[in-house]
């Protein structure tokens, strides 16, 4: 455009005027200034020669030549892949993968494999069921695992392995059968060869275990967390148990809280298992020792220590009422003794596994007995005017040797004591119809006698010895009703020591009647 200044219209003679007076043509940097046939002014830029090479533009199109290729070989690759993984994830879910599956778990473990719903991916394998049976003569004769997830290692895809950290599952039911009468027992050898499954450990929360005939089982543990590991620190597989209800025939429940066993080869150690009554969380019943399940006819040995445990939890609540009283969480607590001889407790793996524990015990530092039930100790408390005497409390000085055998159970060398008062010394034995037999001798301390106010007492008892004088008394009956023959013995030396007419002298009801 002109300038503001200048006209809008030219006169010819102007226009002529401007083209011969015109300013020198200079050259700028980036053009040059030309007038146009109007009088305007403009700048007119060379047109610059293109080269036909650039160095840094033929740089440029070999980098970009270059990505691209590396971008094309990476979708390749990836692609490549992704249909591998698919291929891959289609065969781990198809009915060879899953038959070949179920022979590596066979040639794993020796047992015939069934598996519901298996699936697999890269990461993992799951199944909503996988059973495990293993053939006529093996201790172990099932397995069941319900909603099973494995973490697998991606070799698993590429290999004949099935290898990973770790199988988890929901709820495991195993089923142990004890060998049987004139039938092979079968001891599986050791290979060298390297299983084609291959986990690190095997977890539940919720295990159970079955020892016998499932409908009558001889032992049952339920709702226990179990965790095995192939191979150790030691190169031995471990068992480790937590928690769990424990139901043994003929025997009070326990509890597990712990347990660490471990196998070597056909035998199974049992590094420590930790037992408590089903209604104590304090006392403790340790059992260590070594079962051979494939030895038939070998005895197995499991040692035995107790710490503050009920004793109603290994004699059963009806004989423990009775010696261990109702004096609360305190009462009837016992220790073991070390003895060389006893605290063992004994079995042979089978059908009948004629199991026997011994014990010898001693009251726990802070635990006392209160015996009760018994028809003497009324008669003892009436006759020598103490109602100590009809549920006497020992503090101190019980001991004895707990026996359990063929569902009998004996209380031998027992030995009750209170200094002062009253001793007990003995033998019980209860059958499992809940019978009871045995002899008691009661010693009575010899002051006493001599206090009391019938005659007879002093003829009942014999010598003061050990500081008490002796009566030994015979039991039977049951543990709801337990019977002795105090009464015939006091009837008997009423009348020897009678000099007068017999209406002079004291009845037993007269001297057990409370007045």
């Amino acid at each position: 455009m002109s300038a503001p200044s200048e006209p809008e219209k030219y006169s010819v003679d102007e226009i002529m005027e401007r083209l011969k007076n015109r300013p020198t043509e200079e050259s700028i940097d980036d053009g040059e200034l030309v007038i146009r046939a109007d009088g305007s002014q403009a700048i007119r830029v060379r047109k610059r020669k293109r080269r036909s090479q650039q160095p840094h533009k033929e740089r440029l199109k070999s980098h970009r030549r270059a990505r691209m290729i590396q971008v094309s070989l990476a979708l390749i690759l990836v692609l490549t892949a992704v249909l591998g993984a698919g291929a891959a994830i289609v065969f781990a879910n198809s009915a060879p993968f899953r038959s070949q599956f179920l022979r590596k778990i066979s040639e794993s473990c020796g047992a015939n494999a069934d598996v519901d719903q298996f699936r697999m991916n890269p990461t993992s394998a799951n199944a909503t069921r996988l059973a495990l049976r293993w053939p006529e003569g093996n201790a172990l004769r099932d397995i069941t695992l319900r909603n099973v997830k494995a973490d697998i290692s991606l070799s698993s895809f590429l290999g004949q392995s099935l290898t990973g950290e770790e199988v988890t599952c929901t709820d495991a039911t195993m089923v142990l059968q004890v060998p049987r009468a004139g039938k092979p027992v079968s001891d599986p050898p050791a290979t060298d060869q390297t299983p084609p499954i291959r986990f690190k450990c095997y977890a539940t929360s919720k295990g159970e275990m079955i020892v016998g005939d499932p409908a009558a089982p001889l032992i049952r543990m339920q709702n226990s967390e179990c965790s095995f590991y192939p191979v150790s620190a030691n190169d031995r597989a471990q068992l480790l148990l937590n928690r769990g209800d424990i139901a043994i025939t003929g025997w009070p429940k326990l509890r597990m809280d712990r347990s660490h066993i471990e196998f070597r080869g056909p035998d199974i150690d049992i590094v420590v298992m930790r037992l408590r009554h089903e209604t104590d969380i304090r006392g403790v019943f340790e059992l260590a020792g070594t079962v051979s399940p494939y030895a038939a006819g070998r005895v197995s040995t499991l040692a035995i220590r107790l710490e503050a445990y009920l004793l109603s939890g290994i004699v059963g609540p009806d004989l423990g009422r009775l010696l261990s009283g109702s004096l609360g969480n305190q009462s009837g607590r016992i220790d073991t003794l070390p003895e060389t001889k006893s605290n063992f407790l004994n079995f042979t793996p089978g059908s009948d596994p004629q199991a026997s524990l011994a014990i010898t015990f001693h009251n726990s530092l802070t635990s006392s007995f209160e015996v009760n039930g018994f028809p003497f100790l009324f008669g003892l408390s009436q006759t020598l005017a103490d109602n100590w005497f009809e549920r006497p409390n020992f503090n101190s000085d019980v001991s004895g040797v707990l026996h359990r055998a063929a569902g009998n159970v004996s209380l031998t060398n027992l030995n009750f004591e209170d200094k002062g008062r009253m001793a007990l010394r003995g033998t019980l034995t209860m059958t499992p119809s809940r019978d009871l037999s045995g002899n008691l001798e009661v010693g009575i301390a010899d002051a006493l006698i001599k206090t009391s106010k019938s005659p007879a007492m002093a003829s009942l008892f014999g010598p003061p010895q050990d500081g008490f004088r002796w009566l030994t008394l015979t039991i039977s009956g049951t543990t709801a009703a337990p019977k002795d023959n105090f009464r015939e013995l006091f009837e008997s030396a009423a009348k020897a020591t009678k000099s007068e007419p017999s209406k002079e002298i004291p009845t037993f009801e007269e001297l057990t009647t409370p007045k």
